[in-house]
């Protein structure tokens, strides 16, 4: 009792004068991280000139928003380790890497401001920053921004985490228009503001919560709201999502306790659902579409996976009923993998592979911790949240490891990876860098 008392107010006494940052990364233990001073400098390795850049990584899970990454007409060599290109320090943050053109954004905490940066896809060197004085921290998370930004047609829509959006142009980060999407009354998150802004036709859409005005819709051309939906209830970390249901554009929203559909054009509710996670009611992953009428919605805390049917009883009359439930996929950070008819995902920390149809699981692969998932060439890109990354087939007969190699240093990572021609991007809450898998 004597040596464990000593212990904690040794671990204590590190925390409080800042040799140890505690971070919770997913389980209910902590993760200790003995502090050492980041490397300011870039990195740069003897590598080719950069190749030209065809694609743009538009939003949160990429242009599909879906995590698949576009065809690359390119010689990737899938069995090997990515080549360094260079690497850097950044601020915390949980947002993704988004890219435009010959850019890489993202958006980060520096000191008091959050800041929107974009760095040159070349080499890493910053070309230009948006700085919004607002700060996020919590225990659990840690500090800094947790939204990704949108690129569409060449201008940047941002969600700081005070509620501020802001656009931007995407040349030079030359703001256009921002404005205050919460009031003073605003109850934020637990864990911070988190979803991404949808961009929909001409509207930006975002659903934060709040009383009969939970979700709303903005000009893209100027900020002006267009509309506000009835919809009430406390927002939580899933990003607006328009699927495709029934012929209809269905906006789908997650709020404590519940999910509901809208209609895009006017905010006007369609259905609404309870969808109720222990402890918190904290909904963190995306929906899927897996047929003309039907979804599954996925998340952690025991909760596991269900597949909705919809049917439409009249003009305005929308019935959900399940098609199945598991507790094979309880996906609660990573968004899970829809191809070919099976969905691959992480099961809190395990890769799983469940058929889409009907919930039926088909393997349990490795732990890969609380990563992020890409697809690519029939093969999964799994990021962990220690910086690791593996590539496994996407293969719903079995399991395939193809390796797992450290890629970026073992900071916390719940950032969402980028892949564009050939080049992964990758960031954490202290280091982003460039890697090459194109055979040289």
């Amino acid at each position: 009792m004597k040596y464990s008392k000593s212990l904690a107010f040794f671990l204590l006494t590190l925390l409080f004068t800042g040799c140890v940052n505690i971070e919770w990364r997913g389980g209910m233990v902590p993760h200790i991280d003995f502090s050492k001073e980041a490397d300011e400098k870039i990195k740069t390795y003897n590598r080719p000139p950069l190749r030209k850049i065809t694609q743009n990584w538009e939003q949160f899970r990429g242009s599909t928003k879906n995590g698949h990454v576009q065809k690359q007409d390119l010689d990737i060599a899938w069995k090997e380790i990515p080549e360094t290109r260079w690497s850097t320090k950044c601020g915390p943050g949980h947002s993704s890497v988004i890219t435009f053109e010959t850019q890489i954004i993202t958006l980060e905490q520096d000191g008091e401001e959050e800041i929107l940066i974009a760095r040159k896809l070349e080499d890493g060197s910053e070309t230009w920053r948006l700085a919004e004085k607002t700060k996020w921290y919590d225990m659990m998370s840690g500090e800094g921004p947790r939204s990704t930004p949108t690129l569409h047609e060449g201008k940047l829509y941002a969600l700081f985490s005070n509620g501020i959006l802001t656009c931007a142009d995407a040349n030079t980060g030359k703001p256009i228009w921002k404005i205050q999407t919460t009031g003073k009354d605003y109850d934020f998150p637990e864990w911070g503001i988190s979803g991404s802004p949808l961009i929909w036709n001409d509207l930006i859409i975002l659903c934060l919560g709040g009383e009969n005005s939970a979700v709303k819709a903005y000009s893209k051309v100027s900020g002006e709201m267009i509309w506000k939906s009835k919809l009430h209830g406390k927002g939580v970390y899933l990003s607006p999502e328009i699927l495709p249901l029934l012929g209809e554009n269905h906006l789908i929203v997650a709020l404590e306790g519940k999910i509901a559909g809208l209609n895009p054009l006017d905010g006007d509710t369609l259905w609404e659902k309870p969808w109720k996670i222990f402890l918190n009611n904290a909904q963190i992953v995306q929906p899927i579409a897996v047929s003309s009428d039907s979804f599954v919605m996925a998340a952690g805390y025991g909760k596991g996976a269900e597949c909705l049917n919809i049917a439409k009883k009249g003009s305005k009359n929308y019935q959900l009923s399940t098609v199945w439930k598991s507790k094979d996929l309880k996906a609660k950070f990573s968004n899970p993998i829809l191809k070919d008819g099976y969905i691959f995902g992480l099961s809190e920390n395990l890769l799983v592979c469940i058929e889409a149809k009907t919930g039926k699981l088909m393997w349990r692969g490795k732990k890969y911790s609380y990563g992020r998932i890409l697809l690519a060439d029939q093969k999964l890109l799994i990021l962990g949240h220690s910086g690791i990354l593996s590539v496994v087939e996407a293969n719903p007969k079995q399991f395939n490891e193809i390796f797992s190699h450290q890629l970026l240093n073992d900071a916390r990572c719940w950032n969402g990876p980028a892949f564009v021609n050939g080049y992964l991007l990758a960031r954490n809450g202290e280091q982003i860098a460039c890697f090459d898998w194109v055979k040289n």
